[in-house]
């Protein structure tokens, strides 16, 4: 009687831990198969509102004019002793190659203009709030615009932002 009640526990015991065993397997296939096709579900919703965040598409004539990176020190905050600089690279969007080759020709005009905008900012200015940049590219197009003394460039690309 003993020897049948030491059966049980043993049958009963192997039978948990087969059960354990395989509780655990599934819950690894399960993580393994079903948690990659969760994540890419979701990383492609993000993709997706990324792509339509860019309201400017090149079209026709349009030429984009790559301007060499600019690192420039920027305004401090509260008047601390902090100084900050940006590292900003820029592509303007002109309407053809005529107006490609005026931008190319007064790039000392288009990297001044850059400079004064810049050079007044804060970190918080730019980096502030989502619209700060939309701003910022519009500030920086009137500024060249202007000191150029016609309408030259139609939008501006900030291809690589670093602020330190």
């Amino acid at each position: 009687m003993a020897k049948e009640k030491s059966e049980k526990k043993k049958k009963r015991w192997i039978l948990w831990v087969l059960i354990l065993l395989l509780v655990a397997i599934s819950g690894g296939v399960v993580g393994t198969v079903v948690t990659p096709k969760i994540m890419s579900a979701l990383n492609s919703k993000k993709t997706t509102t990324v792509k339509h965040h860019s309201k400017t598409v090149v079209s026709g004539k349009q030429q984009i004019v790559p301007v060499k990176k600019f690192v420039i020190n920027l305004t401090n905050e509260d008047g601390s002793n902090n100084t900050r600089y940006a590292q900003i690279t820029l592509s303007l969007l002109v309407a053809n190659s005529e107006q490609k080759a005026k931008a190319k020709k007064n790039v000392a005009v288009i990297r001044d203009s850059v400079i004064n905008v810049i050079r007044q900012k804060t970190a918080s200015d730019i980096l502030g709030s989502a619209d700060s940049l939309a701003g910022l590219k519009n500030q920086l197009r009137d500024t060249i615009n202007k000191s150029y003394g016609a309408k030259i460039v139609e939008d501006v690309f900030i291809t690589d932002l670093v602020i330190q």
